[in-house]
């Protein structure tokens, strides 16, 4: 028995010397896809756990602006929007091999919290606000300590407010990030 328990407390050790803890920061763009086009910035931040070389979980906290617009072909329509919006999700990380450059995929899922104000020439208005359950896959590679990555954010539900003056378009609740992070610091190997 204690041989047995000494065995499984060297595993133990073994295995959380081999974890680190790494802290990103990332900067990047927000883009809405949909028909009503929109761009922004997006900044966040990812602490997480290297379970092993090639598997990390953590957090993604994430924060965007998106700016939009359009003016009609005859230039008497000119709508215009501002969202804002928040992110908390739980986060995991797949690293495909072990070079300099990494190659990897993510997922995350979680709360977004988004705000939205839209207007148009005609006099029509929006504003609205949500805080649903999306989901947020990604690719990216790692090179060293900068990351390039490619995160789409699918938010579901329905919007908790909504005021509506006409029949005007808001911008997207779904989203496409651009963005470059880097290593603020690891602990552990």
């Amino acid at each position: 028995m204690k041989k047995t328990m000494l065995f499984i407390l060297a595993a133990l050790a073994f295995n959380l010397q081999a974890q680190r803890i790494q802290f990103d920061m990332g900067l990047g763009a927000a883009l809405s896809l949909e028909d009503f086009k929109a761009g922004g910035i997006s900044a966040n931040v990812e602490p997480k756990l290297f379970i092993n070389d090639n598997i990390a979980a953590g957090l993604r906290l994430e924060g965007n602006v998106l700016f939009g617009g359009s003016v009609s072909a005859d230039g008497n329509d000119i709508s215009v929007g501002l969202s804002s919006r928040a992110a908390q999700t739980l986060k995991g990380e797949y690293y495909v091999s072990d070079r300099r450059a990494r190659p990897y995929v993510g997922f995350g899922l979680g709360r977004f919290t988004q705000a939205n104000l839209g207007a148009n020439s005609a006099g029509e208005a929006t504003i609205s606000a949500s805080s649903s359950f999306g989901v947020a896959p990604e690719v990216g590679l790692a090179l060293g300590s900068f990351r390039l990555s490619a995160i789409y954010n699918v938010v579901t539900g329905s919007n908790l407010v909504e005021i509506n003056v006409g029949d005007f378009e808001e911008i997207s609740r779904n989203y496409l990030i651009l963005q470059m992070s880097w290593k603020l610091f690891k602990i552990g190997l």
